[in-house]
């Protein structure tokens, strides 16, 4: 069963939701988790990435500007659904 958590899905669901960030979409080359596409979020107080990679793994991290300390960093298996839907929350929460 594929993953729900992909960078379309993400512009459907979640970019709507992120107004007042600036939203960079990149796609980069295969890797050891396959072919990865990229979000780059900034907002006043954030910065960091989604990294959705066609092997079902998520990597999300924020970073806050001014005290510049890691607020989220995660990096999920295809495995863990479960996971990847609280990590949004978390992530859509620090926004």
């Amino acid at each position: 069963m594929p993953t729900r958590y992909t960078l379309a899905w993400f512009k459907e669901e979640m970019a709507p939701q992120l107004t007042g960030c600036s939203l960079v979409y990149r796609s980069c080359g295969e890797g050891d988790f396959g072919y990865l596409e990229r979000v780059e979020v900034e907002s006043e107080t954030l910065l960091g990435t989604l990294d959705f990679w066609s092997h079902e793994w998520l990597d999300l991290h924020l970073i806050d500007r001014a005290a510049v300390e890691e607020r989220l960093n995660l990096f999920l298996s295809p495995n863990q659904e479960a996971e990847k839907e609280q990590a949004f929350i978390a992530f859509l929460s620090l926004l």
